[in-house]
């Protein structure tokens, strides 16, 4: 059985400097509400009262923690997509280097999912995109809801998403891409204002390091191939790299 390296995101280590900021501003909230009126008093300034000192250092501490909560905010605004939630582009290809990284110095397998929905574009016509933005939206939710809480998904472009699968080897990434299937077939898209079911299907590529490709663009570029195919062979379903070389 394989253990698991956490991995410390951004958003993590904020908390934890939020964490290290109350616990010191306690601290010297603690020490200087006595310590600093008696220092002025001794050199001459006319001394402020415990409770006006006490108000100003809790303005400054939440001055600190409000900064950290925008900071947060603003992270969150750059790397993610707008319509969807999920990450973008740009944040995705930049974890992906990084558990590529991770799973070749531990030796871990690296699974991609490349997934598009099918006649997306047909959809849009006959429906509306206000409709296509609600199903890039609620096919996101799907998504999430079918992954663990440590894959990474995102928004790759128009309707194209990418899914990384840190140390999962191919039949379990396999079986991930078939619960995407069968989650779409069972719970369909509705259009609001019609009610009206809207069926769609999506084709899945995948790829696994170290069995597919030796670098993290090599898996992308791979995938994008397993994709094509899924599509050539009929589309709503699963495609695997080694499968089609």
């Amino acid at each position: 059985m394989s253990t698991r390296i956490p991995v410390v995101t951004k958003g993590l280590k904020n908390r934890l400097w939020a964490i290290i900021v109350i616990s010191v501003s306690y601290l010297v909230y603690s020490s200087l509400a006595d310590l600093i009126p008696q220092y002025w008093e001794q050199i001459g300034f006319q001394p402020l009262s415990r409770s006006i000192l006490k108000i100003g250092m809790l303005v400054i501490l939440l001055i600190c923690l409000s900064g950290l909560a925008i900071s947060d905010k603003m992270n969150a605004l750059i790397i993610r997509e707008g319509l969807t939630g999920l990450f973008n582009k740009s944040y995705i290809r930049q974890r992906l280097d990084e558990e590529f990284y991770r799973s070749k110095r531990y030796d871990h397998d690296l699974s991609l999912m490349m997934i598009d929905l099918d006649n997306f574009k047909a959809l849009n016509d006959r429906f509306g995109h206000a409709a296509g933005d609600h199903l890039l939206e609620y096919f996101s939710q799907v998504i999430t809801d079918t992954i663990r809480p440590s894959d990474i998904a995102a928004r790759y472009g128009g309707e194209e998403f990418l899914v990384i699968l840190p140390e999962t080897p191919k039949d379990e990434a396999q079986a991930v891409a078939e619960r995407l299937l069968k989650r779409i077939s069972l719970y369909p898209f509705r259009v609001d204002s019609r009610k009206e079911e809207v069926p769609f299907t999506i084709s899945i590529g995948l790829t696994t390091y170290p069995e597919h490709g030796e670098s993290a663009e090599e898996l992308v570029v791979l995938a994008d191939m397993a994709l094509y195919q899924a599509k050539k062979d009929g589309k709503n379903k699963v495609a695997i790299y080694a499968m089609i070389n």
